[in-house]
């Protein structure tokens, strides 16, 4: 389980990122997602988010959580 969050400063870039990300997994809050990811979802993921975002104006979180977590 991954929660991937998400600043991004254009807008045309922000509906295509969060497009992307409803293929993935589930909206939890505006720019928030958890998603059930193996690694090769996980790595289709990033190159499919890399392409859209400006790296130096925009920002993608990764966030693994452990079977343990509440969150989970």
């Amino acid at each position: 389980m991954y929660l991937i969050c998400f600043d991004i400063s254009d807008d045309k870039r922000l509906r295509k990122v969060a497009r992307e990300m409803e293929n993935f997994g589930l909206r939890v809050q505006r720019s928030i997602f958890e998603c059930h990811l193996d690694e090769d979802e996980l790595t289709e993921l990033q190159k499919r988010l890399a392409r859209i975002i400006e790296a130096d104006q925009d920002s993608i979180r990764y966030y693994s959580l452990c079977n343990n977590s509440p969150f989970a």
